[in-house]
């Protein structure tokens, strides 16, 4: 299993690939405090990922599976920091 996470300009990416010929369920939380981003949208199909209450994300991965997500909303643009 392998997950990066990059981040630039106050937006970030994640992605998930898992490595083994058997399916897989990941959880875990981004962020810290307020700052923990509730949405995860995927950016290769309408399969997003919403926390549960506790800010906890769960995503089943199937064999030599992957997902790649924009972390936060699509409003990026207007979030997006100064170089």
């Amino acid at each position: 299993m392998l997950a990066i996470c990059y981040e630039w300009r106050s937006n970030a990416v994640l992605f998930l690939h898992n490595f083994n010929p058997e399916g897989r369920c990941v959880r875990f939380r981004i962020g810290t405090g307020q700052d923990r981003p509730k949405k995860l949208v995927n950016l290769l199909s309408d399969d997003h990922s919403d926390a549960n209450e506790t800010g906890l994300h769960s995503i089943a991965l199937e064999p030599y599976g992957y997902r790649w997500f924009r972390v936060g909303g699509l409003d990026y643009i207007l979030k997006r920091s100064e170089l």
